[in-house]
C-alpha cells in the first residue's frame, strides 16, 4: 500500500469529521480552547484546521479586532469550515486549501499558532514545528495536540485486522506513531524551541458512540477511512456490516481515545 493519502482520506470524510466534532466537542475542540486561551484582537493560526470547529469558536472571542489563517490540505474540510464561519458570523478567517508542508507564514506574526493531532502528518515533524514555531510572536504560544497510544480502543484493532485480510498486501502505516512517543515529540520541541518550558497533559477520553452506526462512521471519520480506499466497493461493505455486527454482539458502543496537550509560551525579547 502506498504512503498515507491525506488528500484523499480527508477529503472523502469531510462529512463523517464533523459530525464527529459536533458530537463529541469535549474530545477535541474544548480542550484545545482552553489551552489556546484566546484574548480580544489575536492573531491565530490554525493549521490542519479541518472543519473548522475550532478556530471558528476562538474567533467568536478574538472578536471583529482578530484575524485567523486556516489551512487544510483537504477543499471539502474547508468547504466545511466555511459553512461553519458563515453559520456563526465569523468573517475574519481567512480558508485556505493548501499543503500544511507547503504554506509559509510571516515570522513572529501570530499570537496563537495552533495544530490539533496535524503534527504527525508533516513530512518532516522536526521542520513543521520549526516553522510554526518561527510563526509565533514574542508572548505568543504555540498549541498542539496529538494522539496518545490509544486511538478508537478497541475497534480500531477490530477494525485493521478485517482490513487486512481483504485487501491484498496491506500495510498498516498508522501516521499518528510518529507523535505518541511524547518523550521522543518534547525532545524534537525542546530542540525546535532552544529550551523553552513545554506544558503537556495526558488525557484518555471516551467517546461513547451509542450505536453500531455510530462506531462505523466513527471510524470513518478519522484516517481509519484510509485502509477503505484500497478496497474494492464489495469489501467495503463487508467489512461495515462486519464491523457493525462485531459492536452489536459484543455491545461496544464506546471507544477510548488517548490525547497528549502541549502548549509552549515563547520568551518576549
Amino acid at each position: 500500500m502506498a504512503e498515507f493519502d491525506s488528500r484523499g482520506t480527508f477529503q472523502k470524510a469531510a462529512n463523517e469529521y464533523a459530525k464527529i466534532q459536533d458530537a463529541f466537542p469535549d474530545v477535541i475542540c474544548e480542550p484545545l480552547l482552553a489551552d489556546m486561551a484566546v484574548k480580544e484582537g489575536d492573531r491565530i493560526l490554525d493549521l490542519p484546521c479541518g472543519t473548522g470547529d475550532s478556530i471558528v469558536k476562538a474567533m467568536q472571542i478574538a472578536g471583529p479586532s482578530g484575524h485567523a489563517l486556516a489551512i487544510d490540505i483537504s477543499a471539502s474540510m474547508i468547504e466545511e469550515a466555511k459553512e461553519k464561519a458563515e453559520a456563526a458570523g465569523v468573517k475574519n478567517v481567512d480558508f485556505v486549501v493548501e499543503d500544511m508542508d507547503k504554506a509559509q507564514f510571516d515570522t513572529a506574526a501570530y499570537d496563537i499558532v495552533v495544530s490539533a493531532n496535524g503534527p504527525f502528518f508533516a513530512a518532516d515533524l522536526k521542520t513543521f514545528l520549526a516553522k510554526m514555531w518561527d510563526a509565533v510572536k514574542p508572548g505568543g504560544k504555540l498549541v498542539t495536540m496529538t494522539l496518545g497510544r490509544n486511538f478508537l480502543t478497541p475497534i480500531s484493532g477490530i477494525f485493521l485486522d478485517r482490513a487486512q485480510i481483504r485487501t491484498e498486501d496491506l500495510r498498516i502505516s498508522t501516521p499518528w506513531n510518529i507523535t505518541e512517543d511524547i518523550a521522543y515529540f518534547r525532545e524534537v520541541l525542546e530542540e525546535v524551541t532552544r529550551g523553552q518550558r513545554i506544558n503537556i497533559i495526558h488525557r484518555d477520553a471516551v467517546m461513547d458512540y451509542q450505536t453500531a452506526d455510530g462506531g462505523w462512521n466513527l471510524l470513518m471519520g478519522t484516517a481509519f477511512r484510509n485502509y477503505t480506499l484500497a478496497m474494492s466497493p464489495e469489501h467495503q461493505a463487508e467489512i461495515e456490516a462486519e464491523m457493525k455486527e462485531w459492536m452489536q454482539a459484543n455491545r461496544q458502543f464506546s471507544a477510548t481515545c488517548s490525547f497528549n496537550n502541549i502548549t509552549v509560551v515563547k520568551d518576549n525579547v
